[in-house]
């Protein structure tokens, strides 16, 4: 994992590490469950894989769970550096992963309904006629 680019230590003065803290500290109470979301994501990825269909969801679910697990290290590292400017670009990193775990999440959730709807349009007719099939 590579680290985020070191950020000068003058882009905050030692006052504005207590507000940068403050700032964490939401994100800093959940990272538990942002692990938890990441294994449940990655356990649900890989029963994804098994199948065909799958394998497209699966290795994003598996991404989505990378982006959570690397989010929630940024975020404790970034409480406990001391150094005002890598704690920044560290919580800037963390904000980064989960910004870009929403859109995955978004374009799964999306193509997943599409997929959904597709389904039941083809599947639909069938259903329609099944009673007289199984006479």
């Amino acid at each position: 994992m590579a680290s985020p680019a070191q950020v000068p230590d003058c882009v905050l003065a030692p006052g504005d590490a207590a507000a940068l803290d403050q700032a964490l500290a939401p994100l800093a109470s959940a990272v538990w469950w942002i692990r938890a979301c990441a294994v449940f994501n990655a356990l649900l990825g890989l029963v994804l894989v098994l199948s065909i269909l799958g394998i497209p969801f699966g290795a994003a679910l598996g991404w989505v769970a990378f982006l959570e697990w690397r989010a929630a290290s940024r975020i404790e590292a970034a409480r406990r550096d001391r150094s005002p400017g890598q704690s920044l670009a560290l919580a800037e990193g963390a904000m980064r992963d989960i910004a870009l775990h929403y859109i995955i999440q978004a374009v799964l959730t999306t193509s997943m309904i599409l997929l959904g709807l597709l389904l039941v349009a083809a599947i639909g007719p069938l259903v329609g006629h099944l009673p007289s099939m199984l006479r």
